[in-house]
């Protein structure tokens, strides 16, 4: 179940910033993702874009890495050992990037929304997870829960917020064309 608090600061433009902080049962949130999905119309397809998961002390960083679809991601090492990064996950069609040393990197593009399972073939206890989303409108919390979504588009979208492979309810939120959204989303699973 979603709840939400909906607080408008106005100031003047066609596009405004999405802002607030996830508590999930009372605590708030870390490495939860907020993500609004256009509704109606579909928003235009981004851009392609690249971004970087890294390994560093036998860790994936980010853990939790959102993108729209069609980014690259490379994968960097950075570690003085060897890793090999590979997906079960059918919406990345289950791709193994193979074994690499420090400072060795490889990419993959994912094109299909939904949630890519990262592990490690050598190290089982290194895992992370990729959030491919439809619309480029997202942003991953803060270690404090606070989020801000940049440059949203006025109109109506539907707000979701995933956390460790749990999706919340949906609520739908109007962003403004004057102004800000200052939205607080509390959940309890």
């Amino acid at each position: 179940m979603l709840a939400a608090v909906a607080l408008l600061i106005a100031h003047s433009s066609s596009a405004g910033d999405v802002a607030g902080t996830v508590t999930v049962d009372g605590r708030r949130a870390i490495d939860a993702v907020v993500y609004l999905e256009r509704t109606g119309d579909t928003a235009p397809l981004a851009s392609p874009s690249h971004a970087v998961m890294d390994q560093r002390n036998l860790e994936f960083v980010p853990r939790v890495l959102p993108v729209v679809r069609g980014t690259t991601i490379e994968f960097t090492n950075s570690d003085d050992i060897q890793h090999n990064v590979f997906s079960p996950s059918a919406t990345a069609g289950k791709f193994d990037l193979g074994t690499y040393g420090p400072g060795g990197d490889r990419s993959i593009t994912l094109d299909e929304p939904g949630e890519v399972r990262i592990l490690c073939n050598i190290h089982m206890e290194m895992e992370a997870r990729i959030l491919v989303l439809r619309d480029p409108y997202f942003a991953a919390t803060a270690d404090n829960g606070v989020y801000r979504i940049m440059s949203v588009p006025a109109g109506s979208y539907t707000v979701k917020v995933w956390q460790d492979g749990f999706l919340s309810g949906t609520r739908a939120v109007d962003v403004p064309a004057d102004g800000d959204l200052t939205l607080d989303l509390q959940i309890n699973r």
